[in-house]
């Protein structure tokens, strides 16, 4: 009776030690976030052109290096012509922004926004609610330059990227099989199983997620067009890029448009419609139809796991924790309940 019992209790003590070894080695890649998202980026780029090599190896007949070639000349040569036509627009809207914002008084215009709202609400204190709309504001200009300067210290390892990509694309499948090579035979089945399923979840998910931040993106510059906001493309990407993070990316893709239309038209008269566009209407979109589609095929998370997730990897990583905190967090859910199930159902007791 012991021993049936010791033996129905060891599935569970092994998942526990594999996860408490997978939180350890996080816990370790926290100290160096740069390097962890550096890998990560490679190894997303890798899973999209994939199936571009795949295709160029077996249905072709190219050799595996050469296909990688192929793919990175056709790949570069896209960037490039990109670059050349769309760098000097950027470089230019960007300019102008600067411009706009270097002269303009912005602690004036707060104030008389504040004035604003409270002559109509007099159960509204000024004061009060001109400092509550200064501490928003500084909050969220000392967001946007704590993503800018994570931004502007990881370009560094973009010039890493590639040669990472190219490693994975040309040697990986090689490296993975000769690691599941070695893997004891007891235990070869299940961990085929688990690889495969953490493969289709987080491929699935980051799929997902780059679709819906492109197609978030895309919405809030058509909106940005139409209720007359400046510089449109550049708030759309700054949302999409800002929609990465669930939950509360969104509400930092809001307070540029905010400062842009302050700055555009002297007070707030356009905060109501940005508010409305943003967070309002294209997030009422996401979460209904746009999510749903691009998330269907990925793991479920309960929303308030999600949240307690993204202040775990915003305490460990700061932003790059909270891009990162769902993608590994799947790993972990999925490594967990695929390594328990193969324990049970292969009977491995020893």
């Amino acid at each position: 009776m012991q021993l049936t019992k010791a033996k129905s209790n060891r599935p569970l003590v092994k998942v526990l030690f594999l996860l408490s070894i997978i939180v350890s080695a996080f816990w370790i890649a926290s100290y160096f976030p740069d390097l962890i998202l550096t890998l990560i980026i490679s190894l997303f780029l890798a899973f999209i052109l994939r199936p571009y090599v795949l295709f160029l190896e077996f249905r072709l007949g190219i050799r595996r290096i050469y296909s990688v070639v192929i793919i990175f000349l056709l790949l570069g040569g896209i960037l490039v012509i990109g670059g050349i036509i769309f760098v000097p627009i950027a470089i230019d809207r960007l300019k102008g922004l600067l411009d706009s914002f270097k002269n303009f008084p912005l602690d004036q215009k707060l104030n008389e926004a504040a004035i604003d709202i409270t002559s109509g609400l007099p159960f509204l204190n000024p004061e009060t609610v001109t400092r509550k709309v200064h501490e928003f504001v500084q909050t969220g200009v000392q967001s946007l330059n704590d993503m800018l300067a994570s931004a502007a210290g990881f370009l560094v390892n973009l010039v890493i990227i590639p040669f990472i990509t190219f490693f994975i694309l040309a040697e990986g499948d090689a490296v993975l099989k000769r690691t599941i090579e070695r893997v004891p035979n007891k235990y070869f089945e299940m961990t085929l199983n688990v690889l495969r399923k953490i493969q289709l979840e987080l491929v699935g998910y980051l799929h997902g997620w780059f679709l819906d931040s492109v197609i978030v993106g895309v919405l809030n510059i058509i909106g940005f067009y139409i209720i007359g906001v400046n510089y449109a493309i550049l708030l759309g990407v700054f949302a999409g890029i800002s929609n990465l993070i669930p939950y509360v990316g969104p509400f930092f893709g809001v307070i540029p448009a905010l400062l842009i239309s302050l700055t555009q038209y002297g007070d707030f008269r356009q905060a109501f419609m940005i508010i409305m566009v943003t967070l309002v209407l294209v997030q009422l979109l996401d979460n209904v139809i746009i999510q749903p589609l691009c998330f269907s095929k990925t793991v479920d998370m309960h929303p308030v796991t999600v949240i307690i997730v993204l202040i775990i990897g915003n305490s460990l990583m700061g932003i790059a924790g909270m891009l990162l905190a769902i993608p590994l967090a799947t790993i972990l859910m999925v490594s967990a309940v695929e390594t328990y199930w193969g324990l049970k159902n292969y009977q491995i007791t020893a």
